[in-house]
């Protein structure tokens, strides 16, 4: 099995660790069992099918294009979590 470090913000860690201890499994079993809950979603299923069509398609304007909207996307996201902390 490989193993390869993954950075996780420190109160996710927190709570994986917390939730392993209770549940009797390392932190790797969650984060297998989260990753392939995740992937069934209609969410992530139409993300990546999408991305697939542009990558088959060989457009690389429309790749950059949909990778720039994420990335604001992410930030926006992680803003508005910093935001919440502060007002907290």
């Amino acid at each position: 099995m490989a193993s390869h470090p993954v950075r996780v913000e420190r109160g996710t860690y927190e709570e994986v660790q917390g939730a392993s201890r209770l549940l009797g499994r390392t932190p790797g079993e969650l984060l297998a069992r989260a990753w392939d809950q995740y992937k069934r979603t209609d969410e992530f299923r139409e993300e990546f099918h999408h991305v697939q069509q542009i990558i088959e398609s060989g457009d690389l304007g429309e790749l950059t294009r949909h990778l720039d909207e994420r990335a604001d996307a992410w930030a926006d996201e992680a803003a508005g979590e910093v935001r919440a902390l502060r007002d907290a």
